[in-house]
């Protein structure tokens, strides 16, 4: 039987600040860089961005042209809270295109929090074909109190579209990598917020039928483990 343990909020906001001890040491450039992910067709596959920046960064812009079959999921964008202040997140398809366009600011010009991880996940539904698909960010411009357009790279991410997803352990949202954001997806449900989607069996990562702090700590282990 599924079961759901409830615990402390403020334990679990601690727990996902584990995964981000010990960054002190800052990247060479400022890069902008779509993970990999791996969906079923005619589905739902989240999507990471994640910021290596050596400046301090208050807001950033990118166009995605999404490849036939994919579609954005309006309202689905979110930004990590893990490296947000007051910033806001506006996603959507440039009128009469596939173009993804996300914008972050931040109305009193706040910085981010660290220097590196995810910044932002969204949702895009999927094509009937199986097969690999390109998303190639494009404009991708940085905001910085002493740059123009800091961003010296970006980088594409490959959504890998299969027939069936393998048991991942800690692979919460379902998208083929563990980190972060599969840590916040399982504290949402445990929380009871519903999060879509949301693999029960990856994040049952003890296989005890439960979801509860233990799988969160094993979860941020696999994390750890990763570096």
């Amino acid at each position: 039987m599924k079961k759901i343990t409830q615990i402390p909020k403020l334990l679990l906001f601690a727990l996902l600040l584990i995964p981000f001890a010990g960054k002190a040491q800052l990247p060479e450039l400022n890069i902008l860089e779509i993970h990999d992910a791996v969906g079923l067709p005619q589905s739902t596959v989240v999507i990471d961005v994640e910021m290596q920046i050596n400046d301090i960064m208050n807001s950033f812009q990118l166009d995605i042209p999404l490849p036939s079959g994919f579609s954005y999921i309006d309202g689905s964008v979110v930004l990590n809270p893990m490296r947000r202040v007051d910033h806001n997140v506006y996603a959507n398809t440039l009128p009469d295109t596939n173009i993804l366009r996300a914008l972050v600011y931040s109305l009193t010009n706040a910085t981010f929090l660290g220097y590196t991880g995810i910044v932002i996940s969204f949702k895009l539904t999927t094509p009937t074909q199986t097969g690999n698909y390109m998303l190639e960010p494009e404009n991708c411009i940085m905001g910085c109190p002493h740059c123009v357009n800091g961003i010296e790279d970006c980088i594409h991410g490959m959504v890998s579209i299969i027939e069936s997803i393998p048991l991942t352990s800690g692979d919460s949202n379902c998208n083929g990598s563990v980190n972060v954001m599969d840590v916040i997806t399982t504290v949402k449900y445990m929380l009871g917020d519903n999060p879509q989607p949301f693999c029960f069996e990856n994040a049952d990562v003890n296989g005890d039928g439960n979801i509860d702090i233990t799988d969160v700590i094993s979860t941020v282990n696999i994390i750890m483990n990763m570096r």
